[in-house]
């Protein structure tokens, strides 16, 4: 059941990056925007309330803050990433680098260990996520735009782990909400800068009103892919669902496929000769780690 439902999380989180990086390049010019009203909207999910938030101990409060503000972090170096490369490159490089993150701080937070074969599954997942991201960016601060990808994938890890840890500790909806509480705290401290607040509240109107639509379209699809995966988490190995982000980005591919016969200069990709083969063979890897972990 936990496969299934990371499935299709991970199929909708795909459609949601997609949109991301749309709107990220073609129409919000600072990524803290973008966070900010992503936590803004994450709020919608207190209408969970009525069946489980409940009063929680100063400490699991304080582990759900370190998650919350970790995930705001997470996507903030993620869109500031995707704002200067390749969606197809850099979601995966993150997706590659978070499980080990996330096995690092699960480790110590956790005490989870796996079997050898899971172990192979999950190496030949990451080893596909990492292929998939090889190559240059087509920019020219490529080291730096890998550095903000790193930093997304250890705060990914962090705030996965930690998620775990309140999911072991609390009722799904009581930590779901709590999280989504503390993920918007996090995103307050955004404003701390004064070109964020002038950003986030003096936008184009009409920029506002071209994006909108797409934007709640992709949170749609992300808030529903966040809401599967985290399930997923609260019934299995939180190491083992987040390597399996690796199929995102096969999903990630096709779309970009699709959306590149469309509109080749919408998402300004690079998918012909030896970088779609060498997508392609890390998609394989992707699907054998799959094989071995079933």
């Amino acid at each position: 059941m936990w496969l299934l439902i990371s499935l299709i999380g991970y199929f909708l989180n795909a459609l949601s990056a997609v949109v991301d990086k749309i709107l990220i390049s073609k129409k919000i010019s600072n990524p803290a925007v973008y966070v900010f009203y992503i936590s803004l909207l994450g709020l919608f999910g207190l209408v969970l309330a009525p069946w489980g938030l409940a009063l929680i101990s100063w400490w699991n409060l304080f582990v759900s803050l370190i998650a919350g503000i970790s995930f705001a972090l997470a996507l903030l170096y993620l869109f500031k990433s995707l704002k200067i490369s390749e969606s197809s490159r850099i979601t995966p490089f993150i997706g590659g680098f978070s499980p080990i993150f996330v096995f690092i701080f699960s480790f110590f937070i956790l005490n989870e260990r796996l079997n050898p074969k899971q172990i192979m599954a999950f190496v030949v997942i990451i080893l596909g996520t990492v292929l998939i991201s090889l190559g240059k960016t087509g920019k020219s601060n490529s080291r730096r735009v890998y550095w903000l990808a790193l930093f997304s994938a250890f705060f990914f890890g962090l705030s996965y782990a930690l998620t775990k840890y309140l999911f072991n500790n609390l009722s799904f909806v009581n930590a779901f909400v709590w999280l989504r509480l503390t993920t918007f705290v996090g995103a307050l401290f955004l404003l701390l800068s004064a070109q964020n607040r002038h950003d986030i509240f003096h936008q184009d109107k009409k920029i506002a009103r071209q994006s909108g639509f797409l934007f709640l379209f992709g949170q749609v699809a992300g808030a529903a892919s966040f809401l599967l995966i985290n399930y997923a988490i609260s019934l299995a190995s939180v190491t083992l669902v987040n390597a399996l982000q690796g199929l995102q980005y096969a999903f990630l591919l096709v779309l970009v496929l699709i959306l590149f016969k469309w509109r080749p200069n919408l998402l300004e990709e690079k998918i012909k000769g030896w970088v779609l083969v060498q997508k392609i063979l890390a998609i394989i890897l992707i699907g054998w780690g799959l094989f071995l972990l079933v």
